[in-house]
């Protein structure tokens, strides 16, 4: 029979410990790879040289932001509780910056002069400072380092979409949920979960504003390939537009996007007779999914004779009888436009869905598990600096996951990576003129040591 536990911990604590320690052994990984990936070595670059040469450089500054993130830090407050740690240090070989000269830093990357042009009334994209477009930089080395890493097969996924976070800053605008808050727009790579592309948004801006120039620039960002890229695009409503959709299919890329449910559109999918529509699927709760083609052809502006049109297909909602939807219907209607005519309805359905897995699963992480839920400034550039921050960190984990870690990692969020690679107990120690840092056995066994021997043996191209 088992004693009842007592009512406190049954042990006492005492000061006194003056060796140096770290809780986060296991974040020289992530240590190593920046700098072996030459992610780090492209902030010392491709950032303003610092005009004095005190205190941290860029390529560290970097480091110890990606390092706040990666290790749960929500804030820059949170640098000066990590600045404690001895351990962490000494393996960087300097000390953390304090949260008010890490403030000091990012707001280097606000430039007023860019927001003069914003309206009184309305959305407004500002374009982004010289060290903002720098940092864009740094993120695409974590680009073609996992291609140069991992041998990435030909097929990229362009998946796109935007979150909302709501934030009380007095800067914040409102957005069309009705909080006040930012709206940033993202862009992925599904296959390589790298996000290739980011832009920080006021909560007021539409996520379709410049959703092409994104998508671009996103590609762009991926490294020539000598027998080129296949590309795809999967979004939401917000790339509902006929030129966005024509750009994509002149430039040869397969797409599948979210119609809007128009009135001319809902009467014609409303006019399928029965034996068109095709079973998908039926939930637990038995409401029904159904796919149909619909022979849909809108009018377009500019429209020419040679016009190529694209494929709808609908899909339809069925609730059990007698059960009502919350808004009192018991059907509802959806659609996505393609310029996919081979693929089966179902099949080309279920891929578009498959974003849910993708961005979307991105935009959480970035939101609960890194920083991006919440923004350090009241200035523009300062938190676009952030958000991209946190891609950068976001990038650098799933180049860890594809290179250094075990296979069962590889789908691992940052919150599993934390505690079961980063929260390592390690000892500085001094000996014979040398420092290393004590580990236990299994700790240096298991993942330390053939962590680093993976590194260690892939042909990094630093550029």
């Amino acid at each position: 029979m088992h004693k009842p536990l007592p009512r406190g911990l049954n042990i006492e604590f005492e000061g006194g410990l003056e060796e140096a320690v770290t809780a986060h052994a296991g974040v020289a990984l992530l240590i190593e790879l920046g700098r072996l990936s030459g992610v780090i070595g492209a902030a010392d670059r491709c950032l303003p040289v610092k005009k004095s040469s005190k205190g941290l450089g860029q390529g560290q500054f970097v480091e110890s932001f990606v390092l706040l993130s990666a290790l749960g830090g929500e804030c820059l407050d949170d640098f000066d509780g990590l600045r404690r740690d001895q351990g962490l240090e000494a393996m960087l070989g300097y000390p953390l910056p304090p949260a008010s000269t890490a403030r000091q830093w990012l707001d280097q990357f606000h430039d007023e002069t860019l927001l003069e042009g914003r309206p009184l009334q309305g959305s407004f994209i500002p374009m982004e400072s010289a060290r903002l477009a720098a940092l864009r930089a740094v993120v695409e080395r974590t680009i073609h380092a996992y291609v140069a890493a991992v041998r990435a097969g030909p097929m990229v996924t362009l998946d796109v979409d935007a979150h909302l976070v709501e934030s009380s800053k007095y800067t914040a605008l409102p957005s069309y949920a009705g909080f006040r808050g930012y709206q940033p727009l993202l862009v992925q790579w599904a296959e390589a979960g790298l996000i290739l592309a980011d832009q920080f948004r006021d909560g007021n801006v539409p996520a379709s504003q410049n959703i092409r120039q994104l998508v671009d620039e996103a590609y762009d960002s991926l490294p020539p390939r000598e027998d080129g890229w296949q590309v795809q695009v999967r979004s939401d409503s917000a790339a509902y537009e006929y030129e966005t959709l024509d750009h994509w299919h002149e430039r040869g890329w397969r797409f599948v996007v979210s119609a809007d449910m128009s009135p001319s559109l809902r009467a014609q999918i409303q006019e399928l007779p029965p034996q068109e529509w095709h079973f998908w699927s039926e939930g637990q709760d038995g409401v029904v999914r159904e796919w149909a083609e619909v022979p849909y052809v809108p009018s377009r502006p500019n429209e020419h004779r040679d016009t190529e049109p694209y494929r709808y297909v609908a899909i339809r909602v069925r609730t059990p009888q007698g059960v009502l939807f919350g808004d009192g219907n018991t059907v509802k209607l959806f659609a996505v436009v393609s310029n996919d005519w081979d693929t089966d309805g179902r099949a080309l359905l279920e891929w578009h869905r498959g974003k849910a897995a993708t961005i979307e699963q991105v935009h959480r992480v970035l939101k609960d598990e890194l920083g991006a839920g919440v923004y350090p400034s009241a200035k523009f550039g300062a938190n676009a600096a952030w958000l991209r921050l946190q891609v950068l960190t976001h990038n650098l984990l799933e180049l860890l996951k594809a290179t250094a870690l075990d296979e069962q990692y590889r789908e691992a969020r940052p919150k599993r990576l934390r505690f079961r690679i980063f929260t390592q107990f390690g000892r500085v120690v001094n000996h014979a003129r040398k420092q290393f840092i004590r580990l236990a056995s299994r700790v240096l066994r298991e993942i330390i040591r053939p962590g680093r021997r993976r590194l260690a043996g892939l042909a990094w191209t630093v550029s």
